[in-house]
């Protein structure tokens, strides 16, 4: 399970309650980063077009889910034994939302919204600034959000908004491990992008993997949290071999 973590009170409250059950649902389906934040706070330090719904409130609850490594064993094991997630065209954002959905549902009865990194219609939300903003992980000269622990071997899933008076204080300025390194993950990425050419889609990310996730090798930080290749081929591959390796 992840060590829940947020900003403000640390006094007991209803949030804090909630937010526990929310962690111990996402991290028994694999999703072990949890970050709770106020979004009046939230709101106040973002730009209006990333700002989230707040239920009226002024300050409800939000929660930025992520996972690491851990999540690949209980996809897969999931994968094995559920046929619609292998009939989905998109398995791993299908178990993202049916897990996530389940869990926020059975930890709260007050209302509550989420949402996904993946979906990007009408416009995908800027989950990356949302990291960098409440705290949990500064964006890099490469465009990756960097995790002071895990480097850039994380993936952000979602954001969830509870409507419950959330923590109070202002926001904490995140850990930037970037700061004083010699940056090697930009030649890296020019090189990913040279080879991958214009336009960049991930048709052209998937031709040229290797040199994608030789961005994310290039970071010192968080070497012992790489994804293993089965991974790696997944998030990497095409969408057609993506149904296959699942």
């Amino acid at each position: 399970m992840g060590t829940l973590s947020y900003a403000g009170s640390v006094s007991q409250a209803e949030w804090q309650k909630i937010a526990g059950r929310i962690e111990a649902a996402c991290a028994a389906a694999g999703f072990d980063l949890t970050w709770a934040f106020g979004i009046g706070s939230y709101n106040s330090a973002a730009p209006p077009d990333a700002q989230l719904e707040a239920f009226g409130s002024p300050n409800p609850l939000g929660i930025l889910i992520g996972n690491t490594r851990k999540l690949w064993p209980l996809f897969m094991q999931a994968v094995q034994s559920d046929d619609l997630l292998r009939a989905s065209t998109n398995p791993l954002d299908a178990y993202v939302t049916t897990r996530l959905e389940r869990g926020v549902a059975a930890a709260t009865t007050h209302a509550t919204r989420l949402v996904f990194s993946h979906v990007t219609e009408p416009r995908a939300f800027p989950i990356q600034r949302l990291a960098e903003l409440v705290g949990f992980a500064a964006v890099s000269p490469s465009h990756l959000a960097i995790h002071p622990l895990h480097g850039p071997w994380f993936a952000l899933r979602a954001v969830v908004v509870v409507d419950v008076t959330g923590p109070e204080g202002a926001l904490v300025e995140p850990q930037r491990p970037c700061h004083g390194c010699s940056a090697p993950c930009v030649p890296a990425l020019e090189r990913a992008v040279a080879a991958s050419g214009t336009p960049l889609n991930s048709a052209a990310v998937a031709a040229h993997a290797a040199d994608w996730i030789a961005v994310r090798d290039a970071c010192p930080v968080g070497q012992s949290a790489r994804y293993g290749e089965a991974q790696l081929s997944y998030h990497y591959a095409p969408a057609r071999s993506r149904l296959r390796l699942a």
